[in-house]
């Protein structure tokens, strides 16, 4: 399997021959890998695979579009147009996910929880260094593209990663036994997609299934930026819900908070 986009090919078209195949992961000094690719079909922002035989757009649509597209050189997930990552002030796509793990402080013996896992870069990065990490995925179109995804298979292969596939992350917390996990990581959609990952309730099976000290990284957007400011709004819940809010990070553009 091979992966192309419109950059690869113009730059390809012009004479250039180390080229990525894998959106980046590694280089390769073309030879024959695209004899038989229909170039001219490669059009727009869109990810293309070839598997010898067949070239497709990695999209799927699910009551949306969802597509992998190249920014930075990785790899991102966008759902209708929007972005599922937070690239300003991010030399890296993955150096979001990876200063998450920073600020939790992630060691080798945390169980992580991350609730809404995307193309799984923050589960990822979490694994590193803890002993196990499970996230959660309800759409079955996101899964699908971290599958295609060549930067998410770490997800599937790892260990110590454990996937939950389509079931929403306030099913599977509801059931779960009190103080399971040490860290949490919640990223989820914004709160007009997914408000209910943004409720007292939400929160309060969070606390439930942390054990107490335990640290919550709970992204919420630009503070202050819009009309509404979610972030004191999210803060004001967790506190209501046994949590304590000891840091707002405005690069992340989240709150870490202590269950007490």
């Amino acid at each position: 399997m091979i992966y192309l986009t419109r950059e690869l090919v113009e730059k390809y078209k012009k004479g250039e021959r180390r080229l990525s195949l894998d959106l980046g992961k590694s280089i390769t000094i073309i030879t024959n890998e695209l004899e038989g690719v229909p170039l001219e079909e490669i059009k727009g922002e869109f990810v293309y695979a070839w598997d010898g035989k067949e070239l497709w757009k990695v999209a799927v649509f699910d009551n949306g579009l969802y597509r992998l597209r190249m920014m930075k050189g990785k790899p991102i997930l966008e759902i209708d147009g929007l972005r599922m990552h937070l690239l300003k002030d991010f030399e890296d796509v993955l150096e979001y996910s990876e200063q998450v793990a920073k600020k939790l402080k992630i060691g080798n013996q945390d169980i992580v929880l991350d609730t809404c896992m995307g193309l799984g870069y923050t589960a990822i990065a979490a694994a590193k260094k803890a002993r196990k990490v499970v996230t959660v995925e309800l759409s079955p179109a996101v899964i699908a593209m971290a599958k295609w995804n060549p930067w998410s298979q770490k997800l599937f292969e790892s260990q110590n990663i454990k996937i939950v596939e389509e079931e929403s992350c306030s099913e599977y917390i509801g059931v779960l036994e009190k103080g399971e996990f040490t860290k949490i990581i919640h990223d989820p959609p914004r709160f007009s997609k997914a408000g209910e990952l943004y409720s007292g309730e939400f929160y309060r099976n969070l606390r439930k299934v942390c054990k107490k000290g335990g640290l919550l990284f709970h992204y919420v957007g630009g503070f202050g930026k819009e009309k509404r400011d979610i972030g004191r709004e999210v803060a004001f819940r967790l506190e209501k819900s046994g949590w304590k809010v000891t840091r707002r990070d405005n690069r992340l553009q989240g709150l870490i908070a202590e269950a007490v």
